[in-house]
């Protein structure tokens, strides 16, 4: 298993990621501060010991929620190996279908149970990765793949039921250019390449991305 931040869509996160598509944006959340970011990784963290050894869930009640933590906002929780830093889960919203502090726990335990590519994490395992966050800008179509920027820019492409996805980090991890980005992101939609030339449409987004060192 290579080290890669690639998302995989379940069916229930297709048909939540069709949701959100539709959903009103209510504002771009804010740049994140240290404390903002704080809180969200201790949401994250306290999420998984909780899910993980007694299937229950952290209270919001007992976090400092900002008002930047309670706005809807697409989000990406990604789980690592701390021994290899390979990728053990990794799943998210691609826009705001619930408020921020509350999207964390829903991906937190998404990723550690749900991401069909790995078996699901079991009770103790909590020790055993490292958690990076990534809080996501709404997508924005673009009129031409020059737009794209590798290390800023993440991309989806969809055509029909087809979706892919994929964060600003993974072509920088990768080594990719813009021409092996956009290969890359046809084929984890399951399109033939180039297909952003064929009708289906391509958007970019940027990401805020913190986590464990």
């Amino acid at each position: 298993m290579t080290r890669q931040n690639i998302f995989f869509v379940s069916a229930i996160n297709i048909f939540l990621l069709f949701m959100a598509a539709f959903c009103a944006w209510p504002g771009e959340t804010g740049s994140l501060n240290k404390n903002e970011k704080t809180t969200l990784l201790r949401i994250a963290k306290d999420t998984l010991v909780l899910y993980l050894n007694k299937q229950t869930v952290p209270s919001l009640e007992s976090y400092s929620i900002t008002a930047n933590l309670k706005k809807r906002s697409g989000v990406f929780v990604t789980l690592e190996e701390k021994v290899s830093g390979n990728l053990r889960g990794c799943m998210g919203y691609i826009r705001g279908f619930k408020p921020l502090a509350e999207a964390v726990i829903d991906c937190t335990i998404q990723a550690a149970t749900r991401d069909r590519r790995f078996l699901p994490m079991k009770q103790g395992e909590d020790q055993t990765v490292t958690i990076k966050i990534s809080v996501l800008t709404p997508p924005r179509t673009i009129s031409a793949v020059d737009e794209i920027k590798i290390g800023k820019h993440g991309l989806i492409i969809s055509r029909g039921f087809k979706t892919g996805v994929l964060l600003p980090q993974v072509p920088v991890e990768q080594g990719w250019s813009r021409d092996d980005f956009l290969k890359a992101i046809c084929r984890k939609a399951g399109l033939p390449d180039m297909a952003w030339k064929k009708g289906a449409a391509l958007q970019v987004f940027s990401a805020q991305v913190f986590g464990d060192p």
